[in-house]
Order: structure tokens, then sequence, then C-alpha cells
């Protein structure tokens, strides 16, 4: 078969999903190892037995509900690819809103944020602080902390393909549980925030193929910013301040959370949708 054909092939069979195209064209570009203009400039390439068995293994994956995502083993984030698998969650545009807001931060602080130590509850793949010490040569140095080795095990490995392995370090921990007694200016985390009554409602791609670990929470999905805001004034500096990406209805709820621990809400960032997704901390 050539390449084609085969691609219009796998149009055809994506017509259920949003962008059949570009998911096709993905596919084949990641599991081929083509590049875009292939399709343009050498239509007529020859898929051999092989690929083709592979291609059609990712395809029928595909159409059972898996990310395409997941079958390739890598999305694209703040513009960089990350590594993904079963063991942690996709990063999300949403999760951008948060990068944003740091970076905002970060660029009032001027010359007073030469040299600011980061720390990430939560992990998973790694790519807020990753994404975070790509953009801010100010964040000299970071802590990434995760429940799950597998999950950091990934972020350890995206830590190595962004280079950034060097300004990094990783802690097995349940929140602040293992950490050692140590301050930072910045705390970031997107926790789980998704009640267990809410999974019917969930996408066959979530609710399937990405860790419930990092999905759901108890208390109404409130359960890891209680927490968190409990001991966010051991760890977060006097001068410094935190960052949660929050869900879609919570914002009253976290609001009333950040009184009653004592903290100060600074600001409430919208995402695309024009949801309440982030909060700013301070102590």
């Amino acid at each position: 078969m050539i390449l084609e054909a085969l691609y219009r092939h796998i149009v055809k069979e994506f017509s259920g999903y949003d962008n059949p195209s570009l998911e096709a064209k993905f596919l084949l570009q990641s599991i081929l190892e083509v590049n875009a203009s292939d399709f343009i400039t050498n239509p007529n390439l020859e898929i051999g037995n092989k690929d083709l068995e592979n291609v059609n293994k990712a395809v029928a994956r595909r159409l059972a509900g898996e990310p395409l995502s997941k079958i390739v083993g890598v999305r694209e984030f703040w513009g960089r690819d990350f590594i993904v698998n079963e063991f942690v969650l996709d990063p999300r545009p949403d999760t951008e809103t948060l990068i944003e807001a740091v970076l905002n931060y970060v660029g009032k602080l001027g010359k007073s944020g030469a040299q600011l130590s980061l720390l990430d509850l939560g992990t998973g793949t790694g790519c807020i602080p990753l994404t975070l010490l790509c953009e801010c040569p100010q964040i000299r140095s970071a802590t990434a902390g995760d429940i799950s080795v597998d999950a950091l095990d990934v972020a350890r490995q995206n830590a190595q393909k962004h280079q950034l392995q060097d300004r990094i370090k990783f802690v097995k921990t349940d929140w602040f549980e293992a950490l050692p007694s140590q301050q930072f200016d910045i705390i970031t985390s997107n926790p789980p925030y998704i009640c267990e009554s809410e999974r019917d409602e969930l996408s066959v791609e979530v609710k399937n193929h990405d860790p419930h670990l990092a999905l759901f929470a108890d208390e109404n999905g409130l359960e890891a910013y209680k927490k968190i805001f409990l001991s966010l004034n051991k760890f977060l500096k006097p001068t410094g301040q935190a960052f949660f990406e929050i869900g879609a209805n919570q914002f009253s709820d976290i609001v009333r959370l950040v009184d009653e621990s004592g903290l100060t809400l600074c600001d409430s960032k919208r995402d695309l949708g024009g949801i309440q997704r982030v909060v700013e901390i301070s102590i």
C-alpha cells in the first residue's frame, strides 16, 4: 500500500473524530517517521508489511477509544513534546493557563526574581516545572514530587529529553510528606479534582486511559487542596506565590478553603473557555 492510499483509508476510519485528517497524519508521521511534506511530495511512498501492521494496530487502538497521544507516546504542551504513557495524565491546554499565570508573575518580579526556586506537586509528566524551567532562566532550580514511582520515571525521561536534568530533582512524596524542610519562591500543582460521581461524564479517552490517581479526589474533588493548603505556609516563602489548577465548578469552594486555611487569594485566571481555571495564593 502507498502512503496516500493508507492516509485516505485512516481518515475514513477516523471520521467519527473531530479532526480525522490531523489525527491520521499525526499517527502516520509518528509510526512511519515520515514528514508532513511527504504527504504532498511523496504520496506514492511504499509502506512495508511490518510498518503497515504497526499502523493497523495503532488504528485499532484509536478506534477502541485510546488517546492518540498514549498510542504514539507523546503529547504536545506549550510547543514542546512530552513523553506520556498509561502512568501519567495527558498534559492539556487548560494547564497552559497555569503556565501563563506563573510567567506573568515572574515577569512582574523583574530583577528581584533573579534566582527563584520552584516546587511542583503531583508532577506527572513534569510538564509544568519543565516548561517553566525552559521559559524562565530566573527559575534556577525545581523540585517535582509525585506519589507514583512510575510517573516520576516518565518525568525524569522528559527532563532528559529537554536537557533539564541538572536543574530539577524528583521526590516520591504524598504532597509535602516526604519533602525536606525547605521553602520555595513558587509552588505549582494540578492535583486530582474530579468527583467520583462525575466518572460517567468523562470521555472514554480520559476515563479508561488516564491514571485514576491523577483524576479523582474525595470530598467533592477538594481533598488534595485541603491537604496542600494546610501545609502551604511551611513550604512557601512569605514573599512567594502558589498556583493551582482547579475544576470547572470549584472556584467558590476553593475561595472558602483558602480563607479557612488562613491564606490569601491574590488572583485567579480563566482558561480559553472562560472557566476559572487557576488560583494564585500567598500566605
